[in-house]
């Protein structure tokens, strides 16, 4: 196993900003400028804030930024659950960019023909000849596009391991008739009580809702599956050449290096497990620390895998299988969705100059009545 990161310790906030973009640019080339708009944005967004000193929020966020460069550096040293997780971010399965997916699904599309303006029209007519409410959200929803996406995504969306969000059950399909139609007395629901609960189950869709992403994203996921496409996963670039004292210390006299860095008043203080939880298998990654000179050699990290091309095609496979693209019908008459499934194709059989190497090889001899048997069974 190849040792993790070490932490590095940030003096000021130029520091750990640079910290962050030096760590998205480990990140796989595909997913990195989603990264480095995101550190760059917020940084700048908040550059004029109050110090930490002065202002909790600004404490708060820098703490949630140490966070965020330690998780990277995990990701990238071998953790792949959370480097999994960097990878739905980044795709829109979870995040704000799922929100702002959500959203633009949800949004009404452009009328492109009269027929479709004039149900635009005739349906806020009817609105305003309701009288009895006022317009809310639910009426800025395109509904119809969102129930046929929902109905596509339960039937035709590929099984998937860990799916980031819970699945939409057969009563979800149509929110309507989840509205009960009379209360607990046996009465009819008042118009704002039905009203308040429709949106509420709507609210409940679409919190479950994987929506689609743009076809450029979707393709550049189908080719790297597929292995039409390859990117280099850019190596991790040395420290500086300069050590502190501690450092050459601890290099000279090696068999003393556990001794010089350890305190022995955390141990007396604090429970063990609170004081090496750290240098656990499963931090790790997380923290940049080992425990070294364990009679038993060096442990090995929790979910710490190598990234090989073998892996990542597996594993973007995985994120494929969840995103999907939508677009209307050349017809104008309802949505074309296709979601990402990989084809697999029979093996071949082996050429002309290769069927040497098979002569002499033992044949597998089916029996006809045990297979007939298998089949009644």
């Amino acid at each position: 196993m190849s040792r993790p990161p070490p932490t590095t310790t940030t003096t000021t906030t130029l520091h750990l900003y640079r910290h962050l973009l030096r760590e998205s640019s480990y990140l796989p080339v595909l997913i990195r400028p989603f990264f480095d708009e995101r550190i760059t944005t917020r940084f700048r967004s908040h550059r004029s804030d109050p110090s930490a000193s002065q202002s909790a929020q600004t404490a708060s966020r820098l703490k949630r930024a140490h966070h965020d460069l330690r998780y990277l550096r995990a990701a990238n040293a071998g953790d792949l659950p959370r480097m999994r997780r960097v990878l739905l971010l980044a795709f829109g399965r979870t995040g704000a960019k799922r929100r702002q997916l959500l959203t633009d699904l949800l949004q009404p599309d452009t009328p492109t023909s009269d027929a479709e303006l004039e149900k635009y029209i005739s349906k806020a007519r009817n609105i305003a000849k309701e009288g009895r409410r006022k317009p809310d959200w639910l009426d800025n929803w395109d509904t119809d596009k969102l129930k046929a996406f929902v109905r596509s995504q339960v039937g035709d969306a590929p099984p998937v391991i860990n799916q980031p969000r819970t699945q939409i059950t057969n009563l979800q399909l149509t929110p309507e008739r989840a509205v009960p139609k009379e209360n607990i007395w046996g009465r009819e629901l008042n118009d704002k009580v039905r009203r308040t609960k429709l949106k509420i189950k709507y609210k409940q869709v679409a919190e479950k809702v994987l929506p689609p992403v743009p076809r450029e994203e979707w393709e550049l996921l189908r080719d790297l599956v597929n292995k039409k496409e390859e990117w280099e996963v850019p190596s991790r670039r040395r420290r500086s050449a300069g050590t502190t004292v501690k450092e050459h210390i601890m290099s000279e006299e090696e068999g003393t290096a556990g001794v010089l860095d350890w305190d022995w008043r955390r141990y007396a203080t604090q429970p063990i497990w609170k004081v090496d939880r750290q240098k656990s298998r499963r931090n790790m990654l997380l923290s940049g620390q080992v425990e070294d000179h364990l009679p038993f050699g060096e442990q090995k990290a929790i979910n710490c895998h190598r990234y090989t091309p073998r892996l990542w095609r597996r594993t973007l496979e995985q994120v494929w299988r969840m995103t999907a693209v939508m677009e209307r019908k050349k017809d104008g008459k309802g949505w074309a969705i296709e979601w990402g499934m990989k084809k697999y194709e029979p093996p071949q059989a082996p050429a002309a100059d290769l069927l040497e190497f098979f002569e002499g090889a033992p044949v597998r001899e089916i029996d006809a009545r045990k297979s007939k048997k298998g089949k009644k069974q």
